[in-house]
């Protein structure tokens, strides 16, 4: 059955499954997830405005998509060519050094959340 003609709840499922794999085969999703959480207690004692809520909110979710699209092209290229190879060394690199930068984006939009909310 192609995806498309899949009913929701099979489309659901498929997303939990690839979120799921990704949790336990990615040391640095899940630490994306734990800091996430952390993230979320914080902000519930600091209590923040709205807009920085959304702000943290959108990085999180940027990251750990980021993390998601990371771990899926690794996955397909260590399937498509499971040697060693510099071109597909370099796709893995790109892709890290797009969760990093997202990550230093989170990590920046957090600490002037603090920062604002503390002033």
């Amino acid at each position: 059955m192609q995806m498309k003609s899949q009913p929701m709840q099979q489309k659901l499922k498929n997303a939990y499954n690839g979120i799921r794999f990704t949790y336990q085969t990615e040391s640095n999703f899940r630490l994306h997830c734990y800091s996430a959480i952390l993230v979320f207690i914080v902000f519930l004692l600091l209590k923040p405005s709205l807009i920085w809520w959304a702000l943290v909110i959108i990085c999180i979710a940027l990251v750990i998509a980021a993390e998601l699209a990371n771990t899926a092209i690794e996955t397909l290229l260590d399937h498509l060519h499971p040697e060693i190879h510099p071109s597909v060394g370099k796709v893995k690199d790109i892709m890290a050094g797009m969760v990093l930068s997202l990550s230093i984006l989170a990590v920046i939009i957090g600490v002037l959340a603090v920062i604002d909310t503390l002033i």
